[in-house]
């Protein structure tokens, strides 16, 4: 996945995300804790986006609502925390993906693989 702009830090109080896509990967950038995250909207409990199982249907975990660091899935019901990916209620083997970024003057980027930022 290459770096990417994700968002501006003026877009994102606390507790408040929004989503990107990059390289076709959806993504849900926010801040909590006073810490700003990236994770990709697929929870671990369906494995895919609901999207590719209904096309007609489209909610993913960004559908859900943070509180503090605990971002908890519609469909239902488990919490994961967006800074360790750690599920927090029933999935304990299933983590969500998170992902690195790096905040450079007033912008959130996600970084590459190599841990660059572009």
């Amino acid at each position: 996945m290459a770096s990417k702009l994700l968002a501006s830090t003026t877009d994102l109080d606390e507790g408040e995300f929004q989503t990107a896509t990059v390289d076709g990967t959806e993504i849900i950038v926010g801040k909590a804790d006073g810490r700003f995250f990236a994770v990709e909207d697929v929870c671990p409990h369906a494995k895919v986006n609901i999207k590719d199982l209904c096309p007609h249907a489209y909610v993913t975990i960004s559908y859900g609502w943070l509180e503090g660091c605990k971002l908890t899935c519609p469909w239902h019901g488990y919490s994961f925390d967006v800074h360790t990916g750690e599920c927090l209620t029933g999935l304990e083997t299933e983590t969500l993906t998170v992902l690195s970024v790096e905040v450079r003057v007033e912008e959130v980027y996600l970084k590459d693989a190599s841990g660059e930022t572009h």
